[in-house]
């Protein structure tokens, strides 16, 4: 049979060079590698990215698309920078869905997902108050984008999920601009365990409300003393 390999298995389609180009730029962006607000050639890009000048190109213009980066004809390629317009926007973007996503988890008391992620804090919690160590740190941003997913997987909308993952690349990329301090691991940990407390009360005025006071005070770390949202 056409496209079947033996054992009845349908073959893989060979990746595009064009989807490993964004796949790899994307790792660089999102790692790291390349940081907020850099310039760099798309020469430069192919030498990064390991691949030809047509894929990287296409890579490129599909990360612009996405908002993490800006093609400046001339001049080559800026990361999305970390001005407070933008920072303001994209923690405003979050907030937005996430205050929505805490309502209507709190309606129904939770999920699996929120019970899980619970957890996750309390036992990360006990482990930073034992010893604040590098690892500890780490860890916390994982559960803390457990959180911020399970709060926009909550709206169950393909649209808003589209959305809210383009906006969690700016933010990870804004963010390595900024690495997390130690004085501000617990207290953070601390806001998301109020939050799912209100959604596990059943209480969405609570839940909203926790949301909001979470965004505040990582707007104030970020430097922005009177966020213009609540």
């Amino acid at each position: 049979m056409p496209g079947a390999v033996a054992g009845g298995g349908a073959r893989e389609r060979p990746r595009l060079k064009s989807e490993e180009a964004h796949a790899r730029l994307h790792a660089l962006l999102v790692g790291g590698e390349i940081r907020a607000g850099a310039f760099v050639s798309q020469q430069d890009l192919v030498a990064a990215i390991g691949l030809p000048m047509a894929p990287v190109r296409d890579a490129v213009k599909r990360a612009a698309a996405d908002g993490l980066v800006e093609v400046l004809p001339q001049r080559g390629v800026r990361v999305v920078d970390a001005s407070a317009r933008r920072i303001l926007d994209a923690f405003g973007l979050r907030l937005l869905v996430d205050r929505e996503g805490a309502r209507k988890l709190a309606r129904r008391g939770g999920n699996a997902a929120t019970a899980a992620v619970r957890a996750a804090h309390e036992t990360l919690i006990a482990r930073l108050r034992r010893r604040l160590t590098e690892a500890a740190i780490a860890k916390c941003h994982e559960v803390d984008w457990a959180l911020h997913s399970a709060l926009a997987d909550a709206i169950d909308n393909a649209l808003v999920a589209e959305i809210y993952a383009k906006n969690r690349d700016r933010l990870v990329i804004l963010q390595r601009t900024r690495p997390m301090l130690p004085d501000r691991v617990l207290p953070s940990l601390t806001e998301h365990v109020a939050i799912l407390a209100a959604i596990g009360a059943r209480d969405p005025e609570a839940a909203d409300a926790a949301v909001a006071a979470h965004a505040r005070q990582t707007l104030r770390w970020w430097g922005f003393l009177n966020p213009p949202f609540d």
